[in-house]
């Protein structure tokens, strides 16, 4: 009895101090060697609904293809949108932000080293706390080049023409379930720069989107192009895209058009808001003159006249000749 005691005591402290900790991240070595001189880091961005006291593991894809062996860090930022319509995000270092995450993202391991070809999989956990209001929270998981004392030297005595440290991220949006504020509009849709008149597409649309909720919507729809008679020649999809809570975003269409175009041209934008089946409806016109093609069959047909022109007064020359 006494030796079964000491045998399970011995498991026990076993298990305690002297077994080594489990980890799930795995690093593989790639069979197609690649050196871009550069690190890929996926997926860009993650986007999750979760209940509140709720965990969910998503596994984040590192590749090294800078040439070398690389210590890497990985640390999380919060971000937030912007009101200039140009920023996607703005990363807030170690300010926290009006709809943090930060505190509820844990990868397994903060660094890791890669030799060149190798890539690791690295899981990392989101945890909701139980209690949490509905809404939306949003940080990044950044991955961090550390470079050896060595090279940092070797880029001092270069005067820094060597980017050595470089970062990259991916986003999670989490949009924690319940009743939230979805509000947002259409601001504007317009040409690009509030040009009017173009020799040739491709044209640049342009699309405002104002977000006043408290989540992040993502938006979607279509753009009919039509001609002067009002007839469909040709449709755009606007593809989902993400506008933080309190921020404004623009984005950029381009209509390339599919044949020899003049005249003018309605684009007709209706939008989904991405909440309700809310649309909003907004058009703009414009016009395309070929000018130089312009020029050159106007010039075309004053050389023809001439010459029918000069025709016609040889062939009266000629007439007047025989009469006499």
């Amino acid at each position: 009895m006494k030796k079964l005691l000491l045998f399970f005591f011995a498991i026990c402290l076993f298990s305690k101090i002297g077994a080594a900790p489990v980890f799930a991240y795995k690093i593989e070595a790639l069979d197609d060697s690649e050196t871009k001189g550069d690190f890929v880091l996926g997926p860009g961005k993650t986007e999750l609904f979760m209940n509140p006291g709720e965990t969910y593991t998503k596994e984040l894809m590192i590749t090294n293809r800078l040439g070398r062996t690389m210590e890497f860090g990985v640390i999380v930022e919060d971000f937030k949108g912007s009101k200039n319509p140009e920023e996607s995000v703005n990363l807030l270092g170690d300010e926290r932000g009006p709809f943090s995450l930060r505190d509820y993202i844990k990868p397994e391991i903060t660094k890791f080293t890669l030799k060149n070809n190798e890539r690791i999989l690295l899981p990392t956990v989101i945890a909701i706390p139980a209690g949490s209001e509905p809404g939306g929270l949003y940080a990044s998981v950044l991955v961090v080049t550390n470079p050896s004392e060595e090279e940092l030297k070797k880029e001092d005595e270069n005067k820094g023409k060597t980017k050595l440290i470089s970062r990259l991220g991916t986003l999670f949006f989490v949009r924690v379930k319940g009743t939230a504020k979805e509000e947002g509009v259409l601001k504007s849709f317009n040409v690009k720069d509030n040009k009017l008149f173009f020799e040739k597409a491709p044209v640049s649309l342009e699309v405002l989107f104002e977000n006043t909720g408290s989540v992040h919507l993502m938006p979607y729809g279509s753009i009919e192009i039509k001609n002067i008679l009002g007839q469909k020649i040709d449709e755009i999809n606007v593809d989902p895209w993400f506008i933080m809570p309190g921020s404004m975003r623009s984005r950029v269409i381009e209509w390339s058009g599919k044949k020899l175009l003049f005249g003018r041209y309605t684009a007709e934008l209706v939008e989904n808001r991405g909440y309700g089946d809310i649309l909003d409806k907004k058009s703009i016109s414009f016009w395309i003159i070929p000018w130089k093609v312009v020029l050159a069959i106007l010039f075309f047909l004053f050389l023809l006249s001439w010459f029918f022109r000069w025709v016609g007064r040889q062939f009266h020359f000629e007439v007047k000749r025989k009469k006499k």
